[in-house]
């Protein structure tokens, strides 16, 4: 499966750092893990781990973003939009399920954390 993230706002973390994750189905609790988050933008991520997630339409995988110290951690949720294989470890392209609010919130996150880590 191919799919191309189109967002002119998209960072790169220069040290990719773990985050906390949780796979529901169903309303149903999967998994909980650490992921490694490797770039966000505010309306997706990709993450990097060696767990297979199974990919079904009804995955909400969530995510608690905790990038400055400062700002309030934030808790989003998203599906899986792509993934593929490096070795014993998985890429997974996440497409946030976001409204405005927490869309500002991310982006804040993120241009704090990217002034920090300059």
């Amino acid at each position: 499966m191919r799919y191309r993230r189109q967002e002119t706002f998209r960072y790169i973390l220069p040290n990719p750092r773990f985050i906390p994750y949780r796979l529901v189905w169903e309303d149903k609790e999967l998994h909980d893990g650490e992921a490694m988050l490797l770039n966000i933008s505010s309306h997706g991520m990709k993450l990097r781990c060696d767990y297979l997630f199974p990919l079904s339409e009804g995955l909400k995988v969530t995510v608690t973003l905790d990038l400055v110290p400062m700002l309030q951690a934030i808790e989003v949720t998203g599906h899986v939009r792509h993934r593929s294989q490096m070795g014993s470890l998985y890429d997974y392209g996440i497409m946030l399920d976001t409204n405005a609010e927490e869309t500002q919130q991310l982006v804040t996150m993120i241009k704090s954390y990217a002034r920090e880590n300059q």
